[in-house]
């Protein structure tokens, strides 16, 4: 793939442009400002919109050409690769399972966390905690975001995620508003991507199947709740977005990715 945009990229004298991104806000609100500006500084284009209304309405944008590049944080979805879209994976992410520092819990079997989640398992001391009722946070759950999708998916086997969550479950607008009530209340737990909770020192992500959710496993797809990290682009991509592709795929920006997220290369 790398061969093939630098082939395209040769027959083309590229002018500075403005170009867009919007979809996740994994990837939007960490990497994505950083290797944008790398290469504004290399490339001369910039980003002057980086959006982040989730994966769902981040792809919606680009079919309707409001935006040049859209991200995703999920698997590509039957009816999007039914669209003149292509995609390209710039790394893998995990989802963690995340309490506050002071919770006793330290693993949660997938089976656990369905009950925890949907609500059948509603106190920690059935899970080896404290007596205390358990407090469910996730996202919006008709957002489209493509965490809630990817958790949903894997732990409950299902894509519907109206009416399988806990009815009790509290619904907030963002990762880091999962991040931050879960720091401020004790019996607190969400699913958020690890980038968001690994440097808050209240919280902390637990074992799952007993396998942490570390570098290693993620790379090695032990860690069961993990996803791919993928950048989206219509059929005819111009000449500036190949560009910024190929810088993607560059060690420098590899390396860039890898501070957060675990690199595609």
């Amino acid at each position: 793939m790398r061969m093939l945009l630098t082939w395209m990229l040769s027959f083309v004298f590229i002018y500075a442009t403005d170009l867009s991104y919007a979809g996740s806000s994994t990837i939007g609100k960490t990497v994505f400002p950083v290797l944008a500006k790398e290469f504004s500084q290399k490339a001369g284009h910039t980003f002057s919109r980086i959006e982040n209304p989730g994966s769902g309405q981040g792809v919606d944008a680009l079919l309707k050409d409001k935006v040049d590049l859209a991200g995703i944080s999920r698997g590509i979805e039957d009816k999007e690769r039914a669209q003149n879209l292509r995609f390209f994976i710039i790394g893998y992410d995990a989802i963690g399972v995340v309490v506050h520092k002071d919770n006793p819990v330290k693993n949660l079997s997938m089976e656990q966390l369905k009950a925890i989640f949907g609500g059948k398992i509603t106190n920690w001391s059935e899970v080896g905690g404290n007596n205390a009722k358990i407090d469910v946070v996730v996202e919006i759950l008709g957002d489209k975001r493509a965490t809630q999708i990817v958790f949903t998916e894997i732990v409950f086997d299902t894509k519907t995620l109206i009416g399988t969550y806990s009815k009790d479950a509290i619904e907030v607008d963002a990762p880091l508003d999962e991040v931050a009530y879960v720091k401020n209340h004790p019996h607190a737990i969400t699913a958020v991507s690890m980038v968001f909770s690994k440097t808050n020192p209240e919280v902390k992500s637990l074992a799952i199947n007993g396998i942490e959710a570390i570098e290693k496993n993620i790379a090695d797809g032990s860690y069961p709740i993990s996803r791919p990290l993928i950048l989206v682009t219509k059929e005819n991509i111009s000449a500036p977005l190949l560009q910024f592709l190929e810088y993607v795929y560059s060690k420098e920006a590899q390396a860039i990715i890898n501070k957060t997220f675990v690199s595609a290369r």
